[in-house]
């Protein structure tokens, strides 16, 4: 999968219920933009981004995908091959972490047990979810937690530059 302009190539995609913040997320990392417009991912959306790290140029294939629980069977075929992806949950809303075990059962049964990173989104708001039970849900399942902000661009590009790292170090 290697291409002649890249030395590594990461399938890489984003789960989570919907209007978590995934596609603001993919687009402040891809366009290092941020569009009031941005609405529902419906279905899949690519994007690609091509970064330079340690040395290495990696092509980023970015796949969001909709939260919606009537894109289920199609879910399956986007994560299919994935190196890695993210788990993006709502910091305002804990039905979104509730959830995790649901995400990782979708993405280990379509790619095997591939890098996951947690993202606990817009931290520019005030969490109804206590440390504890993120720490907990989080650490329970080995994960690794990033706390980002779309809205604020805190630790985007942070999110994933760490995936990457734990995709290179797996292999």
């Amino acid at each position: 999968m290697v291409g002649e302009d890249h030395d590594f190539v990461h399938k890489l995609v984003f789960l989570g219920d919907t209007e978590v913040g995934k596609t603001s997320l993919v687009h402040r990392y891809v366009y290092d933009s941020l569009s009031p417009e941005i609405g529902r991912t419906i279905g899949a959306m690519l994007h690609v981004k091509t970064v330079n790290m340690d040395g290495a140029k990696h092509k980023l294939i970015i796949w969001d995908l909709g939260g919606q629980e009537s894109f289920v069977k199609l879910r399956e075929q986007y994560c299919a091959n994935a190196s890695g992806a993210f788990f993006v949950f709502d910091r305002t809303r804990v039905e979104t972490l509730q959830h995790i075990d649901d995400w990782l059962s979708a993405i280990y049964a379509a790619a095997g047990e591939v890098a996951v990173i947690a993202i606990e989104n817009k931290i520019d708001l005030e969490s109804i979810i206590s440390d504890e039970q993120i720490q907990g849900m989080v650490e329970a399942r080995s994960l690794k937690l990033i706390q980002t902000s779309a809205t604020e661009n805190k630790n985007v590009d942070t999110a994933f530059e760490e995936l990457v790292k734990v995709i290179r170090g797996s292999k």
